[in-house]
């Protein structure tokens, strides 16, 4: 195993969504030991990035449900793997024609925003808080990812009840969120991975993956060790190669304590 990829929120994280100092000083061996370390989340590079920064504990970073590998040198976005415009357009007038209801989030190449209704949710999610709700993105326009919400239908039930309408092979997923998370054609954490690892020399074989939701699984899938960590939802742990812990206990520290630095 020469590459670690995990998930933030309810797998890496601590129920606080911080690091502990345990799974801070386990990370920093593991890099010494000279194995890689990615983070892949769901969280933009704005809040995900807030995070990690002062803490040397990663090699790269996946964001936006693999739809961003952000360079962690410059502090940019290295790739980005978005919404084609025309897509995007028939996003919004498939979904309104089949399912009333819907309100929408988009995150864009420099800024997000969201329809009215979305509003409650935004303003307090750590990506979002400092945008504002306004019209939706002109034709022309590529989205990252687009955020759907519904008012009764949440998670993996809004992701299942919206995918037969989309006209493209749009990828969706969700997380421990309300909404379902639109993103690209085929993109998905175990996508940008494969970036990664190209411009390393490794591939999949080598991966060791953590996870906890939807939109782990096909990552917990391509990684040659796939593992959900316990208060993984049911789809995870059958994706993956095995469970661990729960991540309030830093269970996925624990585990690479025991594999990787013995």
């Amino acid at each position: 195993m020469r590459v670690v990829a995990s998930d933030l929120d309810g797998t890496l994280l601590g129920a606080d969504h911080r690091l502990a100092e345990r799974t801070i000083d386990v990370l920093r061996a593991v890099r010494r030991a000279g194995v890689k370390v990615v983070a892949a989340t769901g969280r933009a590079p704005t809040s995900a990035w807030k995070l990690l920064r002062s803490h040397d504990v990663i090699d790269a970073l996946v964001c936006s449900n693999g739809s961003i590998v952000f360079d962690i040198a410059t502090e940019t976005v290295a790739h980005r793997f978005p919404i084609d415009a025309a897509q995007l357009q028939r996003l919004f007038s498939d979904l309104d024609r089949a399912v009333p209801g819907l309100s929408y989030c988009w995150e864009l190449d420099d800024h997000c925003g969201w329809d009215a209704e979305f509003d409650d949710i935004a303003q307090q999610h750590a990506d979002l808080h400092m945008y504002a709700s306004g019209p939706r993105p002109e034709p022309g326009v590529t989205a990252t990812k687009v955020m759907v919400r519904h008012p009764t239908v949440h998670r993996q039930d809004l992701a299942d009840l919206i995918a037969p309408h989309l006209s493209d092979p749009l990828s969706i997923g969700c997380s421990g969120v309300e909404f379902a998370e639109v993103t690209g054609a085929g993109v998905d954490k175990s996508h940008a991975l494969r970036h990664v690892l190209t411009a390393w020399g490794h591939d999949a074989a080598e991966v060791m993956a953590f996870g906890d939701n939807h939109n782990d699984i096909a990552m917990l899938r391509w990684a040659g060790t796939g593992v959900a960590v316990a208060n993984a939802v049911d789809d995870a742990h059958d994706a993956a190669d095995l469970s661990i812990g729960h991540h309030a206990d830093h269970s996925v520290a624990e585990h690479l304590a025991a594999t990787v630095l013995g």
